[in-house]
Formats: structure tokens, sequence, C-alpha cells
């Protein structure tokens, strides 16, 4: 084996500088040192079964040290080896075998000069005795036009196999807080395959990374309720066309229905080589073209899903998204004749028109999540604003209309000030579905009433269909809602209180929403 004592870096070396201003995201970035990894294990993973057992399994780990402003990538894969060892720091210059996931040359550098102007590499490759260490200056390579780098060597343990790579002086780029979240979710979407295969454990300052497919809806069509439950996923395969080399494009995969709605969850994952490429996580990278999932805030935008591997396609060198170049709209065509075919089931119109009752315990964590909030964010707020509404005379007195009692809810009372006048106002969420009305106001409301207090009662109900049609357990939905009818509630006790005529009802109501309520 030829010793090394110096890596090339050429061409041009002033393009490193360039790097940093790629259009990557954070979690984007980080997958380039990844997809390193597995291209490594999946070319090595006879040779590294080997030596550590047919158990063997990649392990990556990524260490965010805010401390130093560092950023840590280590895998236990094979290692570069001398024979790749110039071509892997030479800026785009394609490894020998790019049918995999390292395929532009271009991975670790780009990715790595986006996050830092200082960077180091230190990896042992397996069945070699030696590890090497270069470091990355760009503004020492730019400055000099430096063409070449000195590495650094050690003897080692020929079985030994991993790489380090350090990223330093990481400071705007380092994800912290809500951006680490965000970051292990779209690592985990976007390696989703590889976890299912047992090829790749990944960690983030120590967690290990998992994802958790959405549960499939598994009832009766909408139109035969009382019929047997079908499993609403749809297996996709068919070709579409060829590339300008004569190559099939080719869609394998499936489209299915959430059993429960989300935004976050819904939208389609498209896959190349095993790896998500659009559609990894969250509901702003979601791939949502209107011709399948809808309108957005329908009900199949918040309920179809589904998983697409794509074959034929090119990529962007960020691997941010596929180019599609003509073919988006004749993929969309055939994949929706697909899913309308005689042969597959009505999978679209059932994500369209299925509505489902949530169960009682679904209900009533929602209830309690919703009316907590509520009566937390207005109680201490909402006085001055029934203050400014208060003094207005009403007319003839209508008698109040029984209320039923129910055993599905969930209530809570917060105090308030009218006119020197003490009240209780209790806010109840019902999910019986014995009840017919969706707001209502009265006594009957009212639990147990509080000793020296005037009583309010206000109730809301989860399965009126107005709730069923447009809000299901979604509490950002039923917040608002129930912040209304706590407006109506007090808008009418305003208005029997001071005589004033009907229409003040609705005047009272929209002044209290544009007051404290409008400002949770």
């Amino acid at each position: 084996m030829k010793e090394l004592n110096n890596v090339n870096i050429r061409p041009g070396v002033t393009i490193l500088s360039v790097l940093k201003h790629l259009n990557y995201k954070s979690y984007y970035a980080l997958a380039e040192f990844v997809d390193n990894a597995i291209d490594s294990y999946l070319k090595n993973e006879e040779e590294l079964k080997k030596i550590e057992g047919d158990n063997f399994k990649l392990r990556v780990d990524i260490e965010f040290d805010t401390n130093n402003n560092r950023i840590n990538i280590k895998d236990n894969a094979a290692g570069i080896h001398s024979s790749d060892y110039q071509r892997a720091f030479r800026t785009a210059e394609l490894p020998p075998d790019n049918t995999r996931l390292s395929e532009f040359g271009m991975g670790m550098k780009s990715a790595a000069c986006w996050f830092s102007n200082k960077w180091q590499v230190k990896t042992k490759a397996v069945n070699e005795n030696v590890e090497r260490t270069v470091v990355f200056d760009i503004s020492k390579i730019v400055e000099d036009k430096i063409q070449e780098l000195e590495i650094d060597t050690k003897t080692a343990n020929p079985d030994s196999h991993y790489t380090l790579i350090t990223l330093y002086g990481v400071e705007e780029k380092m994800p912290v807080r809500r951006g680490l979240g965000k970051v292990k979710r779209h690592l985990a979407s976007i390696y989703r395959d590889f976890f299912r295969k047992d090829i790749l454990d990944l960690y983030i300052n120590g967690d290990k990374l998992t994802y958790k497919t959405p549960k499939i809806l598994n009832t009766a069509y909408y139109e035969t309720p009382d019929g047997e439950n079908i499993k609403w996923k749809q297996e996709v395969d068919f070709d579409f066309g060829d590339d300008h080399k004569g190559g099939k494009l080719r869609a394998k995969g499936f489209v299915a229905i959430m059993e429960t709605m989300s935004v976050s969850d819904s939208g389609f994952a498209l896959f190349r080589r095993g790896r998500v490429i659009e559609g990894s996580a969250d509901n702003d990278e979601g791939f949502r073209p209107p011709a399948l999932s809808g309108s957005l805030g329908s009900h199949r935008y918040k309920r179809l899903f589904g998983e697409l591997h794509l074959e034929g396609f090119k990529v962007s060198h960020t691997k941010d998204g596929f180019q599609w170049d003509d073919n988006m709209e004749a993929f969309l065509e055939i994949l929706k004749e697909e899913l309308e075919s005689e042969n597959s089931i009505p999978i679209l119109k059932q994500a369209d028109k299925y509505r489902v009752r949530e169960s009682a315990k679904k209900y009533q964590e929602v209830s309690k999540k919703v009316v907590d909030n509520t009566t937390d964010k207005i109680k201490d707020s909402i006085s001055q604003d029934v203050q400014n509404v208060v003094a207005k005379p009403i007319p003839n007195k209508v008698e109040e209309p029984s209320l039923k009692e129910v055993s599905k809810s969930y209530h809570k009372k917060f105090p308030l000030n009218i006119s020197n006048i003490d009240y209780m106002v209790h806010i109840e969420l019902s999910y019986d579905e014995t009840i017919d009305e969706l707001i209502q106001v009265g006594d009957h409301l009212i639990p147990e009433k509080t000793p020296n207090f005037k009583n309010i009662g206000v109730r809301l109900s989860l399965t009126h269909p107005f709730m069923v049609e447009f809000a299901g357990d979604d509490h950002k939905i039923i917040e608002p809602l129930l912040r209304m009818v706590v407006a109506l509630g007090l808008s009418e006790i305003i208005v029997k209180k001071s005589g004033a005529p009907i229409t003040e009802l609705r005047n009272n109501m929209n002044e209290l929403l544009l007051g404290s309520l409008s400002k949770l």
C-alpha cells in the first residue's frame, strides 16, 4: 500500500468558499454525511460482517456541541480507503460507482463548507493499518491558494473502521431548540426505509431516531357504513415513460388514508435509492399536489398520505428535490388513473367523504386540553372587555328551553366580575351523541352552583355534525370555536341583564371577540 502524505484538493480551491452559499437546509446538509456512511457500509457490507459478525449494523452519531460550537459526525462504516482518498477530497470528482447514495462527488465537501469555514476528517479504513486526519481551513486555503493538504497519519488496528468529521466554529447554522427538533424529525423521516430494513441506527445527541408510520384507516366505505371493513391502502407500481437516455421512469409504493387526520403527517414521501428526497416531514415539506391531495384544509388533504419510490429520475445536487423536467404532470396523471382504476379501492372518494366520530376517550383528552387552555387564558383579561359592553337595555324575556344532562363531557369554571357582580362561568365541552344543539347557554349547564356568585353555564357539542365535519379532534380548531361560545354566553347574559334589543347580542359578541378573546 502506497503511503499517503498529502491530498490534492484541486480543481479551483476558490470554489470551496462559494459552497457556504448553497441553498441547503441543515437537515439536508447533515444527510450528506449520513448518505456517505450508508454508501460506505453497503459497498463494504460483506467485508465488515466478516470482521464484526452477521449482526453488524451501521451506526451514525451526530453530536451538536453548543458549548464549543462544534458538530461531530461519527460512523462505523468502512472508512475512506487509500485508493479513494485523493478523489474523496476533490470537489465534484465523481466516485467510480455512483449508483447508490454517494453520487455527485460533492456531498461531504459542500455540506461541511456550508456549515463551517474549518473542518476535519479523521478516518480509518477497514483492512488498512493507518488512521488518517486532514484539516480543511477554507479561509487559509483560498487566501494562500493551497492545492495540497498535509495528512496526519498514525498506526491503527487493521480491523478498526470509522470516520469522524468535526465541523468547527458552527454558530449561525447550529440547530438548537425547535430547529433541533426539526432536524430530528426530518432525518428520521428521510432514513425511515433504512431503519425498517435494519441497516441503520442514527443517533442525535445520544437519542436514537425512530420513525412511526401513521396508522392506516380500517373501516367500511362511507356509502356503506354497515359493510365490511376495508384497509384503505392501495399499492401502486407503474412505468410512465422513458428518460432522455431511453431508461424507464417508474414509481412503486403505496397510497393510504390515515386513521386520524394530521396535516403534519399527510402528503407523499418521494424516495430515490431508499432515501426520501421530497416530503420528508412537517407541513412545510410535504409533497401535496392538488390533483392528488385536494385543496388546502380539505379532508383529503389532511388524511391522504403515501410513499413512492421513483426510479430513473435525476435529483438536485443537494438531494432536496427531483428534477422533473416535463414529467410531473404525466406522473400525477398516471398515478391518479391507478388510484381510480376498476381494480382499485375508491381511496380518493373515501378520503374526501369519510367522516368519523372520535372515541369518547379521545374527546375526553381533547376536551380537557381545550377547556383548560381557554379558561387559563381568558379568566384574567376578559372582565374589562365585558365591562365595556355591559350597560345595554334588553327586549322581552324569552322562556329558557329545557336542557338535557350529559355524562360524556369535560367541565371547568372560572370567576368573572361584571359591573361589580361576581359571576362564575362554567364551560363544558360535550361529546355525548344525544345532544342535538351545537351551542347551549343555561342554568342547567351548572353542575354545582358556587355560593356567593351569579353562575353562568355554556356548552359546546363536539359530536354535532358541524363539529364532526369541520373540527374532528383538532384542538387548534376547537379552541377558537369554544371562545366564540364563551363570548356568546356572556353576551346573552349581558343582554338579559341590560334590556338591550336582540341585535346587541351579536354586537356584544363582536366586541368581546375583538378584546381579550382574540388576543390568546
